[in-house]
C-alpha cells in the first residue's frame, strides 16, 4: 500500500472508531452520573480529537505491524479469522490507549476541572475496557471495508 493510499485509509478507518469511541465514552458519563446529559457539542469536540489523535496514531505508530507480529505469535494463518481478530486485539489496544489516555485528561480535567488524583486514573481505569469492546468491534467490522475503498480511490488493488 503507498503512502497516499495509506493515509487515505487511516482517514477512511477512524470515522466511525473515532465517533463510536467519544460516543461510548459520553453515554458512560452520563450513566455514572457524571454528565449531566448528552451534548452534541460535547460529541462533536471528542469526536475531532479522537479522529486526530488517530490519525496520528495510525501514521506515526506501528500498530498494524504489532499486530501482525502478535498474530504470528500465536499460530494464527494469515489470511483467516482468527489472523485478523488477533492482529486487531494489539492494533485497537494502541488507538484505544492512546486516546482514552489524552481524551479522559481532556474531560476529566481540563474540560471538568477534577484533580489529576484521584479523579483521572480511575476514569481512565472505568472507560478503558468499555471503549475498548466498542472500539475493538467497530475497527473490526470496518477495516476491509476501509481498505477496499481507499485502495480503489488511490486505485491500487
Amino acid at each position: 500500500m503507498s503512502t497516499k493510499c495509506k493515509v487515505i485509509n487511516v482517514l477512511i478507518m477512524n470515522i466511525p472508531v473515532a465517533l463510536f469511541i467519544s460516543l461510548t465514552a459520553q453515554l458512560l458519563a452520563i450513566a455514572a452520573g457524571e454528565a449531566p446529559g448528552f451534548s452534541f457539542a460535547l460529541l462533536g469536540m471528542n469526536f475531532c480529537l479522537a479522529y486526530v489523535i488517530s490519525f496520528i496514531v495510525g501514521m506515526c505508530l506501528p500498530a498494524v505491524p504489532w499486530g501482525i507480529s502478535f498474530a504470528r505469535a500465536c499460530k494464527a494463518e494469515p489470511g483467516s479469522l482468527k489472523f485478523g481478530l488477533l492482529v486487531n486485539v494489539i492494533v485497537n489496544l494502541v488507538y484505544v490507549l492512546v486516546n482514552c489516555l489524552i481524551l479522559t485528561w481532556f474531560n476529566v480535567c481540563l474540560l471538568g476541572k477534577a484533580p489529576f488524583w484521584p479523579a483521572y486514573p480511575l476514569s481512565v481505569l472505568k472507560m478503558f475496557i468499555p471503549i475498548y469492546i466498542v472500539g475493538y468491534i467497530v475497527s473490526f467490522l470496518w477495516n476491509r471495508p476501509a481498505e477496499q475503498i481507499a485502495r480503489k480511490i488511490c486505485h491500487e488493488e
